[in-house]
Formats: C-alpha cells, structure tokens, sequence
C-alpha cells in the first residue's frame, strides 16, 4: 500500500465549484505521482462529493488508486451519493457517542493518512477542526483557494 490522501472541507463550495473541480484534478494527479494510491472521502457536504468525483474520475487513467469513503454511522452506506471503490467505519467510532461521531472519524482520517487536501474558507466548524488537528499531527496540508 503506497501514502494516502484525505479532504476536508466546508459543506458548500460558495459558487466555486469549477475552479474547485480544476485545482483538485491537479492536486490528485501530484499526489499520485508522489505515491499516493489511496484517497479517504467524506460524503456531507459538496467538497466531499467532489473531491470523490474527481478521485473516481481519474481511476480511468490511474487504475490502481482506490477511493474509500470513511463511513460515520453504520446506516449511512445506503445515502451514499459520492463516487468511491469501498468503504470502511473506523472501529473507534462504535465506542463514542453517536454526537462525537464525526469528529472521530475525522481524526482517525487524520491520523491514518499522509496529505491533507482541504478547502476552508472560515476558522470555524467541523472541516476547520479537522485541519487544525492535522496540522497539530504534523500532516502535510494542501490548500484548495477559492
């Protein structure tokens, strides 16, 4: 298994969604180059669908990377409307309550991958506290600018 990659980002794109779109194809394509095979998604909110739409579309010229959505709640895999290989439910998340869920997955996210590609626009929610807690693990983080 090579490195693997993980977004985070707000749930909406603010209108941005092509120049989005454009800046997370090249990143992918940089990252693959670097040894990148494997890229965690999220599925609530449009970055996360786009950034597996994205992933997914590029499995066409690079057969051998594999996108996983990271599941939060055991029902979720039947809502699914992002593009992805396979799935996985980190175990920690059976132990919390089901108000810490998300945080949880994302810090095992966090934890458990090499890149960070994100796109924050404000220093507050979810997506924010997912890449303070990267940069505070020392993950490398890209930044997608709208």
């Amino acid at each position: 298994m090579g490195k693997i990659c993980s977004f985070f980002g707000h749930s909406h794109l603010y209108g941005q969604s092509e120049s989005i779109v454009h800046q997370l194809r090249q990143i992918i394509i940089n990252l693959i180059g670097k040894g990148v095979d494997t890229f965690y998604v999220g599925n609530h909110g449009e970055f996360d669908i786009f950034a597996s739409r994205v992933a997914y579309d590029l499995k066409s010229l690079y057969p051998n990377i594999q996108i996983i959505v990271v599941l939060c709640y055991p029902n979720e895999l039947q809502y699914l409307k992002c593009a992805f290989t396979d799935f996985l439910m980190p175990p920690e998340i059976e132990a919390v309550p089901k108000r810490a869920c998300i945080v949880t997955r994302n810090h095992w996210v966090a934890d458990n991958s090499d890149y960070v590609v994100c796109f924050i626009k404000y220093k507050m929610g979810g997506a924010y506290a997912a890449i303070e807690y990267a940069q505070k693990h020392h993950k490398q983080i890209i930044e997608v600018r709208a």
